[in-house]
């Protein structure tokens, strides 16, 4: 597979990098300098939706928010990759390999913070043990077949954070609590404007949908009164 290196937005300029890409803000930073791709710094991951943080640049996001999804996400208006800056999700749109349409499915390796590599916490004299997934029931999409991807754009309260219970246990010392985890969110008002990004069959496309498209994709508006208990107040 061929790694793209889209030229770095202005809104990245004080981003780290790793071979020649964006450390986007929400994913696990290595002690050796390097980023896991594939996996998310839960706790980051939490503050992108409560805080609305951009998950790449990681700057609060000013006006619209950028979500990205395949055709169950927009069906379900459940959408669990936080939201995006436009310059942002522009980037993201060549340089990650699955959103561009580059896989024709999700890797089924380990991830390189389950090897190795992420054994060693990146701040020094922390005594984490470096690290440990904060959700053990959290299922990712190891081997499953690629889909198309799709960005839509809406405003601020557009859309409610969700989570789910779990026992989590502490890294350090192996002690387990019971917590709320940030999972995504749900969508609840209707995006200004969407866009098809990428097709497997197609690679990248950025094609943007006519209303009458977007709202075959889209699912009905949820109950939030029947979510009460998913949904964050």
């Amino acid at each position: 597979m061929t790694t793209i290196r889209p030229p770095i937005p202005v809104t990245c300029i004080d981003r780290p990098l790793t071979g020649g890409l964006v450390c986007p803000y929400v994913n696990v930073q290595l002690a050796d300098g390097g980023v896991d791709f594939r996996t998310a710094h839960h706790a980051r991951y939490e503050r992108c939706w409560t805080d609305g943080l951009c998950q790449t640049c990681g700057s609060q996001l000013a006006g619209l928010a950028v979500l990205f999804g395949g055709p169950n996400q927009l069906r379900d208006r459940k959408f669990t990759e936080p939201p995006l800056c436009g310059p942002c999700a522009l980037y993201a749109s060549q340089a990650c390999p699955m959103v561009a349409g580059r896989m024709n499915a999700y890797a089924d390796r380990q991830t390189v913070a389950e090897g190795t590599r992420g054994r060693t916490c990146p701040d020094p004299g922390c005594d984490c043990g470096g690290y440990v997934a904060a959700d053990p029931d959290a299922k990712g999409s190891p081997g499953d077949p690629a889909h198309p991807w799709y960005a839509l754009w809406v405003r601020p309260g557009m859309y409610k954070v969700t989570a789910n219970r779990a026992v989590v246990r502490c890294s350090d010392r192996g002690c387990e609590h019971d917590r709320l985890l940030v999972n995504g969110a749900l969508l609840v008002g209707e995006p200004l404007k969407g866009f098809l990004v990428s097709d497997p069959s197609a690679g990248r496309i950025w094609k943007r949908l006519h209303s009458s498209a977007l709202a075959v994709l889209l699912g009905p508006a949820p109950d939030l009164a029947q979510l009460e208990k998913a949904v964050l107040p």
